[in-house]
């Protein structure tokens, strides 16, 4: 199955918006602190990138399982209700994601025309981290909950077979 969006593409956006935030900050600090003179953007910019970074993410997270999980409970129960759980737990999930993803398009279209006090752009455009972060989580999601049906029909497969 083909990627969605390959990760190789969205680690590098991650790196480098990582990378320009820290950056940001340590220009910051030698500006505020050793010449006496603060940048008007420095506090501004390294915040919306931590928004942006967040939200990005927490899809990387979904799609490589590394989310925080309790799986105390889950561990003991037998292979096929572990799989129902697992799916249940997508399925609340996905509801949160998208009311998540609703609230983000309204929040933004209402913000799009203010602008930020020391850089002057929209601040929908900081907004748009959780709407586009949250389709992102919603696909990832989708996939894994797919992956979690098929390895088990694999797996069911597999023993009908050694059974033959």
């Amino acid at each position: 199955m083909k990627e969605f969006l390959p990760i190789k593409f969205l680690n590098f956006i991650i790196v480098a918006m990582f990378s320009c935030m820290s950056i940001a900050v340590f220009i910051q600090i030698i500006f505020r602190y050793l010449l006496h003179q603060p940048i008007y953007w420095s506090e501004e910019f390294p915040r919306f990138i931590l928004i942006w970074l967040t939200f990005l993410g927490s899809a990387i997270a979904i799609k490589n399982h590394s989310h925080l999980s309790i799986s105390l409970l889950t561990d003991r129960l037998a292979a096929q209700k572990r799989i129902w759980v697992q799916f249940f737990a997508n399925l609340l999930s996905l509801l949160f994601i998208s009311i998540l993803v609703w609230g983000g398009i309204i929040i933004t279209n209402l913000t799009m025309p203010n602008r930020t006090a020391a850089l002057q752009m929209p601040t929908g455009l900081v907004y748009l981290a959780i709407p586009v972060g949250g389709i992102l989580m919603i696909i990832y999601l989708l996939k894994n909950t797919i992956e979690l049906f098929k390895k088990n029909n694999n797996k069911t497969k597999g023993r009908e077979e050694e059974k033959c």
